[in-house]
């Protein structure tokens, strides 16, 4: 079974750490379940009010992190934004593993708790520690899944005759887990159905959560609840790499009014073969260009057509100047949350939509960057695996991958350790970009060197999702390996770079002693 994990850039290999006792995985059903019984809650829309995960670990309260007050929870009221996604952090709510809840910090969840209960807000807790405690990844010998089991078991015992929290949300954005989290996933279910047979239970999928790529990492994820009463949670952002960073203008990141919706189907059409629930615990879009609120309203209404809810990331104290936020801001509401509070309770996504005209201007004045992709200057690094490491990797069932950041020659790179296993194996890693214009490159070019010379097959994906491969020797010492387009073969026919390019994927010789990559930065080659 080919398994995928996604991170925040390109390239990786496989699992780290043991796990201490596996419990069974499930495996997708054959046919279709039954129809998830679920309260209306998950499929209305809200907002995470979100601080309560910030700064260092475990830190001081209202010095490095705080929790939300009851002026949030009023003004997400008026606006019909009656569900709240609420992360914390493990460590926080249990010092040590295995020990009873902290009840200083219990006092404070608790304190949120009576705000959403005053204001009819229903509450969606939400673990924000991404399969990890202290750092140590869920499902191996130093965080077992019972000591996982223990924390739900705690927490559910805890709220499980509390009206105003509604849900359960086991993990925030599991990623790099090695095939993990579903076990774990299952032991937090099994912990919470033995104390709690009422409350909603959300499972986000591995490799982020991504809805795009959710049928890629998480096509076999199947978790049995015995209540029927479980949501899956998938994240999407609709920047160029989906990481919610936008770091890039709403022209150069390729985006279009229906890149959500885009990105939301692979997720929805999974649900719908299945059966399952589903709900969007993150999306946002930033303030600095009208036509991402074009983008946030359809990608509402597609929501609301597959019967899925979500939470926009993020409101809360402490969020400052972030584009994302929709905190008022000197009692003003941000551009974001006029299109939000038409999907509230209440609301009318029907009524008139004053910002299309602005959108429409802004559209209009960029008309070349309309026409054609957006395509990185010459000189700009692609993807850089040191800064960013990869965005997924995978693998078959067996073999070993680890990813680090680390310093090889003097400089910073990003190490892909693995060791095949298995008669037929694979091991590699990608990079995805969503659409990358290539238009006036003839390639691409690789700084690499491998522990041991190795043959490196690299694929480019079009933006049609078609596949161009090419095989290159990749020696002991640091070189900047050549990918021509030319090279990149379909059928004997080489990757046109007039089409966007996806994704690109990266994967080493089978060797079953195993090696290590060393990947630096990745960039366009400008035609000569």
């Amino acid at each position: 079974m080919t398994s995928r994990v996604w991170l925040p850039a390109v390239v990786a290999l496989c699992a780290v750490g043991c796990p201490s006792r596996k419990a069974p995985v499930p495996t997708a059903p054959a046919a279709k379940a039954a129809p998830a019984r679920v309260p209306p809650e998950a499929a209305m829309v809200g907002v995470n009010l979100a601080c309560a995960e910030f700064g260092k670990v475990p830190g001081v309260v209202d010095r490095d992190y705080t929790y939300p007050g009851e002026k949030h929870f009023a003004y997400l009221q008026a606006k019909g934004l009656l569900v709240v996604r609420l992360p914390f952090r493990w460590e926080r709510v249990q010092r040590e593993l295995m020990a009873p809840l902290d009840e200083g910090e219990m006092k404070h969840l608790d304190r949120v708790v009576g705000h959403a209960r005053r204001h009819g807000i229903k509450l969606l807790l939400d673990v924000h520690n991404y399969a990890r405690y202290g750092g140590k990844l869920l499902g191996t010998t130093e965080v077992p899944h019972e000591m996982f089991a223990d924390l739900w078991r705690r927490l559910a015992t805890r709220y499980k005759d509390e009206s105003a929290v509604f849900g359960y949300g086991l993990m925030n954005e599991p990623h790099d887990t090695g095939g993990l989290w579903p076990a774990a996933a299952q032991a937090a279910v099994d912990a919470i159905r033995s104390v709690d047979r009422t409350h909603t239970i959300f499972v986000c999928g591995d490799g982020w959560g991504g809805a795009h790529s959710w049928q890629s990492i998480n096509k076999d994820l199947a978790i049995n609840d015995p209540e029927n009463n479980l949501v899956y949670e998938a994240h999407q952002y609709f920047d160029r790499d989906s990481s919610g960073t936008y770091k890039e203008s709403y022209d150069a990141s390729g985006a279009t009014p229906t890149v959500g919706v885009e990105r939301l189907t692979p997720f929805a059409d999974w649900l719908k073969a299945r059966n399952a629930r589903g709900f969007v615990g993150e999306f946002g879009v930033p303030d600095n260009d009208p036509r991402w609120l074009v983008v946030l309203d359809n990608f509402l209404a597609a929501m609301r057509k597959h019967g899925i809810g979500g939470t926009y990331w993020a409101a809360g104290p402490w969020w400052g100047s972030y584009p994302q936020s929709v905190e008022p801001r000197d009692g003003r509401d941000r551009p974001q949350m006029a299109v939000l509070e038409r999907y509230g309770v209440g609301g009318d996504p029907a009524a008139p939509k004053p910002w299309l005209a602005v959108a429409a201007a802004a559209d209009k004045a960029a008309p070349e960057t309309k026409e054609r992709p957006p395509t990185l200057p010459r000189e700009r690094v692609a993807h850089d695996f040191a800064a960013r490491g990869e965005s997924y990797h995978y693998s078959n069932e067996g073999s070993e991958f680890a990813s680090v950041s680390v310093e090889d020659g003097g400089r910073k790179a990003r190490k892909i350790t693995y060791r095949h296993k298995g008669g037929i194996a694979w091991v590699g890693v990608g990079v995805y970009f969503g659409g990358l214009g290539c238009a006036g490159h003839s390639g691409l070019a690789l700084e690499v060197r491998s522990e041991k010379p190795c043959r490196l097959e690299v694929k480019a994906y079009h933006v049609e999702g078609e596949a161009y491969s090419g095989v290159f020797q990749v020696a002991a010492g640091w070189q900047e390996l050549a990918i021509p387009f030319a090279s990149l073969l379909r059928n004997g026919a080489p990757y046109d770079p007039a089409q966007s390019l996806r994704k690109v994927e990266f994967q080493p010789n089978p060797d079953p002693r195993g090696s290590s990559l060393f990947l630096g930065a990745l960039r366009l080659v400008a035609a000569r």
